[in-house]
């Protein structure tokens, strides 16, 4: 005899995904918070200041993106 053992898609489990979905969407928030406030950061340091830290302002989109200057 063959049992065939199906998934629970309860209250529960909808439960789950749900507030899963809207833990990852608050995440996606913070981070792209975070992003902006390191953009604005930089943005504003003048020309000589940058060059200091070794960054050129054409460079600060692509390092704030790819999260490889936080400040």
């Amino acid at each position: 005899m063959t049992t065939l053992a199906l998934p629970r898609f309860g209250r529960e489990t909808r439960l789950r995904r749900f507030f899963g979905a809207v833990s990852e969407f608050l995440a996606g928030i913070r981070l792209a918070r975070a992003m902006a406030h390191n953009y604005n950061i930089l943005s504003r340091l003048s020309d000589a200041e940058l060059a200091r830290r070794g960054i050129a302002r054409e460079d600060i989109p692509s390092l704030v993106v790819n999260g490889k200057y936080d400040v």
